[in-house]
Order: C-alpha cells, then sequence, then structure tokens
C-alpha cells in the first residue's frame, strides 16, 4: 500500500493531468514522479492514466483508486487528529482552502485570534478558484474551505457570513444626487438606471462575476463598455476613475471604506444581492479543538471587524 506522501503526488498527477506540471508543483523530479506511477501500476497489474501527448486521464480503473486515495487520506488525517486531541496536543497544522479574495479579506481578520488561542498551531493557506475548493476538502488537501456553495453531499457546512453586495457607483452618477455621502447608506437605484452604463465586471469564472451575469441577465441589461479585471482592488480604482460602476461585496467595501471614505455604495432597488460564506469540511470527519474554535469564533470575529 502507498503511503500519505505518494498518495498526495497521486492525487496532484491526477489534479495536474500531467506529469511535468505534476512534479514542478510538487518539487521532485519529473523522472522520479514518472516512476512511481509506473511502479503503482505494475503492482496494480492496470494502468491508472491514458496517456495522450503529456496529457493524463484516469482510466476506469484510476478512478477507483484515485477515490479510494483520497478516503484513505481522508481517513488516516482524521485518525491522527483525534489521537492528537486525545494526548492534549495543542500543536499541528490546518489548512484551509479559501479564494484570494475571501482570503485578503478574511485571514487577516482571524489571525491574531487564533493565534493567540493556539500559538502552536499553523495555519496554511491553500488559494483555489470556488469551483475547486470543495474538491480540495474531499482530497484532503484542506481540512476546511470557505465557500459559497453547499451542494455536494460528502461534506458538511456551517453559515459563517452573509455577504451583502454593493453597487459602486462613478463620480459623474452622483451629479444630480445631492444627498448622497460616502459609504453605503445610500438611496437604492433602479435596475434599470445600469442600462447603457460602463462597468468594470470581474471576470468569468470568478463568482462575483456569476453574481453580477445573474442580475444582469434577468434585468435584460446591456452594459456600455465593459472592462474586465481579476482585482477588486483596481475594479474599484477604476470606478473612482469615472470608468464606470462595479458590484463589491461588503467584506471588500469595509476594508476599502477604512482606507478610503470616498467611495460611493448603493443596492439595487428590489433586488437584494448577497452571497453566504459558509465553512464546509468532510462528513463524519474528526474536528480538532483548534477547527472547532475556527468554525465557532470566525462568525464573531467577522462580525466585529
Amino acid at each position: 500500500m502507498i503511503n500519505e506522501k505518494q498518495i498526495y503526488y497521486l492525487l496532484t498527477v491526477a489534479e495536474e493531468r500531467n506529469i511535468t506540471a505534476a512534479a514542478q508543483k510538487l518539487y521532485i523530479s519529473q523522472p522520479a514522479l514518472s516512476r512511481l506511477i509506473l511502479d503503482l501500476e505494475h503492482t496494480l497489474g492496470t494502468s491508472l492514466f491514458i496517456r495522450n501527448r503529456g496529457n493524463l486521464k484516469p482510466t476506469k480503473a484510476g478512478e477507483v483508486y484515485l477515490r479510494g486515495c483520497k478516503e484513505v487520506l481522508a481517513i488516516s488525517r482524521s485518525v491522527t487528529k483525534e489521537i492528537s486531541d486525545l494526548n492534549n496536543s495543542l500543536s499541528g497544522r490546518i489548512t484551509l482552502g479559501l479564494t484570494s479574495l475571501t482570503g485578503e479579506f478574511i485571514f487577516p481578520a482571524i489571525l491574531d485570534t487564533f493565534e493567540q488561542k493556539f500559538p502552536k498551531v499553523e495555519l496554511l493557506l491553500i488559494e483555489e478558484r470556488m469551483s475547486a475548493l470543495l474538491e480540495t476538502v474531499k482530497s484532503g488537501k484542506t481540512d476546511m474551505a470557505f465557500v459559497y456553495q453547499t451542494d455536494d453531499p460528502e461534506l458538511e457546512y456551517r453559515l459563517f457570513l452573509e455577504n451583502p453586495i454593493y453597487l459602486q457607483v462613478p463620480p459623474y452618477f452622483l451629479e444630480t444626487k445631492t444627498l448622497w455621502i460616502p459609504g453605503s447608506q445610500n438611496p437604492s437605484i433602479l435596475p434599470e438606471s445600469l442600462s447603457g452604463q460602463p462597468m468594470i465586471l470581474l471576470k468569468k469564472g470568478r463568482s462575483m462575476r456569476e453574481v453580477a451575469d445573474r442580475f444582469l441577465m434577468q434585468y435584460q441589461i446591456t452594459p456600455g463598455k465593459v472592462i474586465e479585471t481579476e482585482n477588486i482592488h483596481l475594479a474599484s480604482s477604476l470606478v473612482r476613475l469615472n470608468k464606470g460602476f462595479t458590484f463589491v461585496p461588503s467584506i471588500a467595501m469595509h476594508h476599502f471604506s477604512r482606507s478610503n471614505n470616498t467611495n460611493y455604495y448603493c443596492q439595487i432597488k428590489d433586488y437584494p444581492m448577497k452571497r453566504s460564506l459558509y465553512c464546509c469540511y468532510r462528513k463524519h470527519g474528526y474536528l480538532t479543538a483548534g477547527e472547532q474554535f475556527l468554525i465557532n469564533m470566525i462568525p464573531e470575529i467577522l462580525g466585529h471587524s
């Protein structure tokens, strides 16, 4: 039976679908990783991957073996964590999966409190797109992840935060809005007010872009010029430069307001936009004292940040 380290190597190969890319990610040589896969296939008496010009795709046997590897890895880590707690150990490691946007605004808010309570527990981050985070938990790559979707039956979910989404408006839009003030306490605007207006949107594949696209499609709004970016900071800066409107989640808005109190926000009339943030972890998996602390305390910490 392969060990936990080898399982991680195999799962990385399956994730990258390329030996060279996986080897680079794992900081090992490509020949060594290829030999590990070939030796394993020889032991099992079957191919685990279909090789096609450097690209790898799991065979049926490979899919079965990879699924078993994920389960073995999850059980191993769960048992190890439980034994550590039985020994009253307050050391160890917790790996969190987050998007770069969620991590930027949430991780700094929780880090000091966690380190004060568990100074010997290392808190590690793995940043992925939202669509990939659930798989990191299922594969054992992360212990828990912060997500906006709750549709995988293999995982448990705990609500962390209701995260309203605001519209940041450019200065030219304020010329007739004499009562508007910096911040979010401004009147809602009608959806049709955005028809033909320039917009700054996060690129497709980002969950905030999905929220924006759903809104635009529901009201059949065709924006004017659209600028796309991966960076929520850049989007906000472009709004201040009169380049258009953008959508900003409240966790980012509160951060921006502390560093720049000249931004104006509002909501869409009769269209409350929000994303519910959840912590997810494997069903029936053991939660350490540190993990339970995070799950129970993060809502309180974020509520006061």
